[in-house]
């Protein structure tokens, strides 16, 4: 099994194992940045900067396109006093991938795109990896995950009275600089389902900017 996952990595192309190498989906620590998450009719602009005390890391800038009334603010500071962690967990991480069932599916001479699964250890019978396929856009001028696609392969029940017909997660990421990372652009997903015999279905989008090392302006309030 080793040797076959060693071959399996050495087939791919330098530029997707250096790309794997550096790909992460979590948000990275110790930085600061803005997301804006539409959902439904309700548009939220939020700073999160980990250099805060506990409590004062996350701030509503915008509701709705404007300026958050002191109700809204008071509900805010509410729900994140509950749930101060910068972001949900990511649905995965790189040590999940399978290099081995990536396979090539489009490429020209900027990008390619392979589509594939989870590691076996990762993806077991109680894992809703299992559930998911994987296609992932890998920039070959400057390696690095340009996108990720999660899709639901069949419908899935991960708890009792819950069922997912319809699941897509795409993230894109910006590319790596000198200075910073590759980092999280933009996150969309789709969800269609039922809460025991109740249909429910959600679309969300959320962009990232403005980020900083935690303790420094982002470079657009620098500027100003």
């Amino acid at each position: 099994m080793l040797g076959a996952a060693t071959a399996a990595r050495a087939a791919l192309p330098d530029y997707v194992r250096e790309a794997l190498g550096r790909f992460s989906a979590e948000l990275p620590p110790h930085w600061a940045f803005t997301t804006t998450t539409v959902r439904a009719k309700v548009s939220t602009a939020e700073r999160y900067d980990p250099a805060k005390p506990p409590g004062e890391q996350w701030t509503l800038l915008r509701y709705n396109g404007r300026t958050p009334e002191a109700k809204e603010l008071a509900k805010y500071q509410k729900l994140r006093a509950a749930n101060p962690s910068p972001a949900s967990s990511a649905s995965f991480n790189r040590g999940d991938i399978d290099p081995g069932s990536l396979r090539l599916r489009h490429e020209d001479g900027e990008r390619a795109e392979f589509e594939g699964g989870f590691r076996e250890a990762s993806a077991g019978a109680d894992k809703m990896l299992r559930y998911l396929q994987l296609r992932l856009t890998v920039n070959k001028r400057v390696p690095h995950v340009e996108r990720y696609t999660l899709r639901l392969r069949e419908p899935y029940t991960p708890i009792l009275g819950v069922k997912m017909n319809e699941l897509r997660v795409v993230m894109t990421f910006t590319p790596p600089a000198p200075d910073r990372p590759s980092l999280p652009a933009a996150c969309t997903s789709h969800f269609r389902g039922r809460i025991f015999f109740i249909g429910t279905q959600e679309d969300l989008r959320v962009t990232y900017s403005d980020f900083a090392p935690s303790g420094q302006r982002p470079a657009a309030a620098a500027a100003e």
